[in-house]
């Protein structure tokens, strides 16, 4: 018996600063795919999301790799 898993659906993390960071700690949970689709937040809101994956769920995001991660997310997937 196999599982076949979708991946990515083609969707990688778009290029730019913070690349590495956001691959290292989000990807561990998600899948590049699911973060590509969430809703366009802004820079405010895309450090609450990041928080709530620490505090809430256990992500063991470094303290200096959150304002990295969050700059990345805003910059590709969000709204000033």
């Amino acid at each position: 018996v196999s599982i076949s898993l979708p991946g990515d659906a083609g969707m990688a993390f778009k290029p730019g600063p913070g690349l590495a960071a956001a691959q290292g700690n989000c990807l561990t949970c998600h899948s590049s795919a699911y973060v590509s689709t969430q809703p366009v937040l802004t820079h405010a809101q895309w450090n609450a999301e990041v928080l709530k994956m620490r505090t809430a769920y256990g992500a063991t995001i470094a303290d200096d790799q959150v304002p990295v991660i969050v700059d990345y997310l805003t910059t590709q997937y969000g709204k000033p």
